[in-house]
């Protein structure tokens, strides 16, 4: 009896040709589907959020290393120091040594300022720039130069450029090199400004010496390290970008929990409508014997049923927009806003393990103060 009760206050009646069942019907698909967007929306905004953030984190990871290491009294660093870092580390480890220099690129009757990133040996750069190269190729031989760089100059691989020594006035002060590859980071400062190459194309420019080494191994824990020699992790060189990056976290995270409590409180209108649809049916059941109780519990199972299917269909649904936005990228981003031309998606799939549950207890939490207004309505 109480399965027969059960299956028709369940029961959408959707083949039912009764008008008022038909407007259930309508209420009933408009709250599951205001449901779907609802985790459709959660869903994407999240994958974007974390895909915007590991594209940047990635970026800067590529191009910087994660830690620089410079002397403490901000000496410049030698092959000693070198020598005695690398004892202090784990086999394997790969350090960079990194001279930089400040000098003047020209190109024709085309001048631009320029700051040389010069490294011992491409094979042992821990910078990614090769993983940004749209044309040529990394080498110790030639050098690289960023795509707005190369527009401004106008000049392509195999170009030669001539440096200047903006502290020289003499011609000991120039050299010329020849592009080898150009690069595209999305980083403004980088593609205007930077020019990478090996130390010795840079022999009339920089000392024997080095302005700081790069490394991905954690040394900030290496007491040893901390000792001689300043340790800098990308975080702390780039607070004003990963602060700005957090001052749009924030937001979007009370975006999110916003949504989060308009899929609750649509699914509990959605009952509360069901419940003023079967008033008369609710005081018959009470009528047969049945206790509030149990009429409550098949008003609650209704949510869940509700919540279940809606977010099996919308996860099934953003899922698929985020796998076919990531293979076939439909959406275009100005490159130098975004840090990307395409739109960043991270794919968790996980995320269902999270947000469902966490709607579950939402939705079981509110309810109780629903279910004791409900007892308190229909006792007799």
């Amino acid at each position: 009896m109480k399965t027969l009760f059960l299956k028709k206050f369940l029961s959408l009646s959707v083949y039912s040709n009764n008008s008022k069942s038909k407007l259930n019907f309508y209420l009933d698909s408009f709250s599951i589907f205001i449901t779907v967007l609802s985790i459709i929306f959660i869903v994407l905004i999240i994958s974007v959020n974390d895909g915007f953030k590991l594209v940047v984190n990635e970026s800067l990871f590529n191009l910087n290393g994660k830690f620089k290491i410079y002397h403490k009294h901000n000496y410049k660093l030698n092959n000693s120091d070198y020598d005695k870092i690398i004892s202090d580390l784990p086999n394997g480890t790969i350090v960079s040594k990194i001279s930089t220099k400040n000098l003047i690129v020209r190109s024709k009757n085309l001048s631009k300022p320029v700051n040389v990133v010069a490294f011992s040996s491409y094979n042992n750069f821990i910078n990614k720039i090769e993983n940004n190269l749209i044309s040529g190729k990394i080498s110790d031989n030639q050098i690289l130069i960023g795509k707005i760089l190369a527009d401004r100059l106008n000049v392509k691989v195999g170009s030669e450029l001539i440096f200047i020594n903006v502290d020289s006035l003499s011609i000991d002060g120039a050299d010329k090199l020849v592009v080898g590859g150009i690069f595209n980071t999305n980083i403004p400062s980088y593609d205007k400004y930077l020019v990478y190459g090996n130390r010795k194309l840079f022999d009339n420019f920089i000392d024997d010496n080095y302005d700081y080494f790069l490394t991905n191994y954690d040394v900030l824990n290496n007491d040893l390290l901390k000792d001689n020699y300043r340790i800098t992790s990308i975080f702390d060189l780039n607070k004003n970008l990963f602060n700005w990056l957090e001052s749009y976290d924030t937001p979007i995270k009370i975006l999110v929990i916003f949504i989060l409590v308009i899929c609750i409180f649509n699914i509990l209108q959605s009952n509360f409508l069901y419940i003023n649809r079967k008033e008369k049916d609710f005081y018959l059941l009470k009528t047969i014997g049945l206790n509030n109780r149990y009429i409550y519990m098949m008003i609650l199972l209704r949510s869940f049923l509700i919540l279940s299917f809606s977010c099996f269909f919308g996860f099934i649904i953003s899922y698929l927009l985020l796998i076919i936005e990531n293979n076939f990228k439909f959406i275009n981003l100005p490159e130098y806003v975004y840090f990307t031309n395409s739109l960043p998606i991270n794919i968790n799939y996980i995320l269902p393990l999270y947000i469902f549950p966490f709607l579950i207890f939402i939705l079981f939490t509110v309810s109780i103060y629903f279910y004791y207004n409900f007892m308190r309505k229909y006792e007799f």
